[in-house]
């Protein structure tokens, strides 16, 4: 995936879990529901840390801890700025 198909995939993923994460609150037995969530969270991550190891962090948990690294990522193209995604 490009950078643009991989920012949409971890939008329409995001959307997912929070979709089904609200539903949960209402209906906490719906197993089927829960495997959907562990499902889309999982592929949410993924997403996340491709993104971070290509174009660099989205999130503060995917962003390296080294100090060499530490503020690199604020010279990449923000996602809402024309290049960022």
């Amino acid at each position: 995936m490009n950078r643009r198909q991989l920012m949409n995939h971890i939008n329409q993923v995001s959307f997912a879990v929070d979709d089904v994460k609200l539903y949960l609150d209402t209906h906490p037995c719906d197993t089927e529901a829960l495997e959907y969530f562990h499902k889309m969270s999982r592929q949410r991550n993924e997403a996340l840390k491709e993104y971070a190891a290509a174009y660099g962090p989205l999130t503060i948990d995917t962003a390296k801890d080294s100090c060499t690294e530490r503020w690199n990522w604020i010279n990449e193209p923000w996602p809402w700025q024309e290049g960022g995604c």
